[in-house]
This record gives C-alpha cells, structure tokens and sequence, in this order.
C-alpha cells in the first residue's frame, strides 16, 4: 500500500534499508509491476541493509517480550 501511494504522488526516488523476501513489494515475491506503470521511482535498496535488519528485530523481540540487541 506504501509502494503504490509513493507511485500515486509521483515519489521520484524510494530507498529503503532491509529488504523483506516474504512480503515486501519492491524485491519479494510481489515484484511492484513498475512497467505497467506511468510513473517510475528509483528505487534503491539494501542502504545499511545489516543495521536496519537488526532494529527491525530487536523491536520485534522486545514486542515479543525478550531482549533485544543479540542473534
């Protein structure tokens, strides 16, 4: 639903840090269709890939309730 807004308002460039394989739109199984599209972002992934994949799971570890900060 992010992706699609950002291609209604015309976003020219979209950069995010980790990627999700299982339900991200721009380089998972969804595969936003950008050739169908008028509109085409940049779009640049993988920027500080490794320290975005960790605040992503020491959130959801301390959703989860455990600690956060190791493997």
């Amino acid at each position: 639903m992010c992706l699609g807004a950002a291609v209604q308002a015309r976003v020219s460039r979209i950069v995010f840090g980790a990627a999700d394989p299982k339900a991200g739109a721009v380089s998972s199984i969804l595969r936003f269709p950008f050739a169908k599209m008028n509109h085409r972002p940049e779009v640049r992934g993988g920027v500080l890939g490794l320290e975005c994949g960790q605040i992503l799971k020491d959130f959801f570890k301390i959703r989860r309730g455990r600690k956060a900060g190791g493997p």
